[in-house]
């Protein structure tokens, strides 16, 4: 069998769940029910900046658990939609990154592995390490920002901007607040926003893509899968779904992420383009690839794409001319040819595979209109999410994807699968209790085995 998740450059955070082998021998589970988002999100009258507004999505279920995700609309410049979204969320960011990031960073200090970093970074993160469990936090902070010393001169000034007017809107949302937000320096604020933006460059995430279209769907039409694993932390119950409308020629995006985060790890744009992203680990080696942190960040290379991008061909054009920095797989989808990509995106080069290549990197079977790979280091040595994705061949819908990403236990954080015909996105986030597991077995509260929502992305267009 593969190996278990592959570490990342900093951490082994993902080593948790091994892959079912042969899961289509297992009884069959129950498909999770589906909840239409508009029934359940509310917005608050006075949670506005502006064009922009704060909402909650809030769905109770038999578990006594909830699906709880935050909803922004962010009307206007870069600027104005940083500041709102600081502003609405700013309680949240604080308790995100100041207080639930330090304690998961105190826990995972075991787990620290700096041996792949740079050796400038290992001299500065090493006399740290030494202090203790007490000064984790100050590891991961300090790796965050000589990430972002690397990296800051290839951010394009609009991120920039938004950036910062996000520092300034916390200060603002702080101070405006209830409790009162004592002294908070926008510009200092802001310098944390853009250094816990880099902390998936530092990150490495075992995930899942796949998009599925002509002979493999009922309707011809694309069916694309984003699934995102990444272990327990405090990320799923401090889940942010954020709708950008910004002005032309900027086209809307959507991002499933977390308080503070201006970077992308899942998302859609209005124009159809879908991002699925994975790390890309060799099953020789059990490592990333070689890269370095002289470029832009994987994260806001995939904002980019939704923002600017009209068809996959565009995104694939963009990503063969940016300055990369570490391997990962990139899904491209799109409403113009309803069909899909993945992209091996490295530092040294951007190759483009379709479903008749992909295979020679995955070593998996050739599955006629379905691009995929699977979670584990390629070439992929597993064969259970191959063997589901023919049983479903001809009928691959929402349902399906969520059949699939059960028994392949996949997505345990969150996914995302769009239909490129409907218009929709299907969305399911995990929960963690207070053990900072997945419920009570580590698994039930997995993304892959809850309820999902879902979202009509022309109501997201329209700010509803």
């Amino acid at each position: 069998p593969n190996p278990p998740h592959s570490p990342s450059p900093l951490t082994n955070m993902n080593l948790k769940t091994p892959f079912l082998f042969l899961s289509l021998l297992l009884p069959a589970s129950a498909i999770p029910t589906t909840y239409s988002a508009a029934d359940y999100t509310s917005w608050g009258s006075s949670d506005t900046i502006g064009s922009s507004k704060l909402g909650k999505i809030s769905v109770p279920l038999d578990d006594g658990s909830s699906i709880d995700i935050s909803r922004l609309d962010l009307v206007g410049s870069p600027r104005e939609r940083g500041y709102a979204a600081g502003a609405l969320l700013a309680d949240d960011v604080i308790e995100f990154i100041d207080v639930k990031l330090n304690q998961y960073f105190s826990d995972e200090l075991l787990n620290l592995d700096i041996s792949t970093l740079p050796e400038k970074l290992q001299e500065i993160l090493e006399p740290i390490i030494e202090k203790g469990a007490e000064a984790a936090p100050e590891v991961f902070w300090a790796a965050m920002s000589f990430v972002w010393e690397k990296e800051k001169s290839f951010v394009p000034e609009a991120i920039l901007e938004e950036m910062n007017g996000m520092g300034e809107g916390i200060c603002a949302g702080l101070t405006s607040g209830s409790g009162g937000g004592g002294e908070c320096s926008a510009v200092e604020m802001s310098l944390k926003i853009k250094h816990i933006n880099m902390l998936p460059e530092l990150i490495r995430m075992a995930c899942t893509a796949f998009g599925a279209w002509g002979t493999a769907t009922p309707d011809g039409n694309l069916i694309q899968l984003r699934a995102l694993d990444f272990g327990g932390g405090p990320f799923a119950n401090y889940t942010v779904l954020s709708v950008h409308r910004p002005p032309p020629p900027s086209q809307a995006f959507a991002s499933l992420s977390f308080p503070g985060f201006v970077g992308v790890v899942t998302g859609v744009s209005q124009k159809g383009i879908g991002v699925s992203e994975k790390v890309w680990m060799t099953y020789d080696k059990r490592s990333i690839q070689p890269g370095s942190y002289d470029g832009l960040a994987d994260v806001l290379v995939i904002r980019n794409i939704l923002e600017n991008a009209s068809t996959k061909e565009e995104a694939e054009e963009y990503l063969a001319g940016v300055d990369r920095t570490w391997s990962i797989w990139l899904g491209i989808g799109d409403y113009a040819s309803q069909k899909f990509d993945l992209v091996g995106y490295k530092q040294e080069s951007s190759t483009v595979y379709t479903d008749s290549t992909i295979n020679v990197e995955t070593g998996q079977d050739y599955i006629q209109d379905v691009c995929y790979v699977d979670k584990h280091p390629q070439p992929s040595h597993a064969t259970d999410l191959p063997e589901i994705l023919k049983s479903y061949h001809g009928n691959i819908t929402f349902t399906a994807v969520q059949d699939i990403v059960q028994k392949h236990q996949t997505g345990d954080l969150h996914w995302a699968s769009y239909d490129f015909s409907a218009r929709t996105m299907l969305v399911a986030i995990g929960r963690i209790d207070e053990e900072g597991r997945y419920g009570e077995d580590g698994v039930v509260w997995q993304a892959n085995n809850r309820p999902a929502v879902m979202f009509h992305l022309d109501d997201l267009w329209d700010g509803v």
